[in-house]
């Protein structure tokens, strides 16, 4: 599936939600639909990367938050070189890869950030960046060159707060900046990411203020994941953190662009009426993560070598996505899934969850009692 036709396919998929009766049994059934799709298209051989590969340049960052899933702050031992990197990229574009999205960590905390940056586009692939923003103001009259089509900055709290859970003072303002940036040269899509957790869960009001006076194009709620050092599950939401999270989003949704993150989308299975966009994850299906040691796994919110498909620096990408993946490519689902209601909408909900605490947050809903 080419760039444009996903274009056209989400565009489509746009219109026929908001039809009336056909708009909500497709909501109800699209995420079967997509992944009926793709495993015929891997079935074939022909399954490509469609949606992007997400790339973790480096663990190196400047802020220290306590939940961060990748456990970042220093750079690992065996971080990819440029010319590893380069020759990944090559295979990336030979494997249909068209969007890279540059992640850690920080990004920007690789000395020749821009090195890989300036090949991929020279290479005809768009690249995404996700960054606490802390230095894109320093760089930036090198990223204003590049046609970025994706940015994402977080806000995981009122400032105060938010300055306090990740170390280090400005990064709240530094984060609204480098949005604003952004914005200036007409980046399309433009992102503010916030953790939910038991200690900000009470400050999504408002923030709402915050978010909506900034450049973001959309506000994205995600749960925290036991994974990185919240892998304890201390500050995760129980199940009533959940409906607190849904009725905000409930609430405001109608009137700004505010919604569950891709992984967590599925939790839309417990609105009466649908509201965003179906449910998919495309996980080891349309996307996949590198590792900043040439690890790849499928999900981009386990960053477990543990979890790892192959490492590039002994086997092509285009071999790995071709031969592995089998975990998130299979048929048949858990006995869990097969009995829940939900399975049409949710195809399993979120794989992470099912890996760090045995069940999903819909389960949870059953076993809460």
């Amino acid at each position: 599936m080419s760039n444009r036709c996903l274009i056209l396919t989400q565009i489509l998929e746009s219109r026929i939600i908001k039809v009336p009766i056909i708009g909500k049994k497709y909501f109800r059934n699209a995420a079967r639909i997509k992944r009926h799709y793709y495993l015929l298209l891997h079935d074939w051989g022909v399954l490509k990367p469609v949606a992007f590969v997400a790339w973790l340049v480096t663990y190196r960052c400047n802020l220290k938050c306590s939940y961060c899933e990748a456990s970042s702050g220093e750079a690992g031992p065996n971080e990819l070189s440029f010319a590893e990197a380069r020759q990944m990229i090559d295979d990336l574009k030979k494997s249909g890869v068209k969007r890279i999205l540059l992640s850690g960590g920080e990004p920007l905390m690789r000395p020749d950030f821009m090195q890989p940056l300036d090949y991929i586009c020279q290479s005809g692939i768009s690249p995404g960046l996700i960054s606490n923003g802390y230095h894109v103001e320093s760089h930036w009259n090198e990223l204003r060159k590049y046609p970025f089509f994706f940015y994402q900055s977080s806000l995981d709290g009122i400032p105060a707060f938010h300055d306090r859970i990740r170390g280090m003072e400005d990064s709240f303002v530094r984060a609204l900046r480098g949005l604003e940036l952004f914005s200036e040269i007409k980046t399309p899509v433009r992102i503010v990411q916030s953790v939910v957790h038991a200690r900000n869960i009470d400050q999504l009001d408002a923030m709402l203020e915050y978010v909506r006076s900034s450049s973001a194009t959309r506000w994205q709620l995600t749960p925290l994941a036991q994974v990185g050092r919240a892998a304890n599950g201390e500050l995760c939401l129980d199940y009533t953190g959940i409906q607190k999270v849904m009725a905000f989003i409930r609430k405001y949704q109608r009137t700004f662009p505010v919604d569950l993150c891709e992984a967590n989308a599925y939790l839309a299975c417990l609105n009466p009426t649908p509201l965003g966009y179906p449910f998919f994850c495309g996980a080891g299906l349309t996307r996949c993560s590198i590792m900043p040691d040439g690890e790849v796994v499928g999900c981009h919110q386990v960053y477990d070598n543990r979890y790892s498909e192959g490492n590039i620096k002994k086997r092509s990408f285009s071999d790995i996505w071709k031969n592995e993946f089998k975990r998130f490519r299979q048929k048949d689902f858990r006995q869990e899934c097969r009995a829940c209601s939900f399975l049409n909408q949710c195809q399993g909900g979120c794989w992470v969850e099912w890996c760090t605490r045995g069940t999903c947050y819909l389960q949870l809903d059953r076993n809460r009692d």
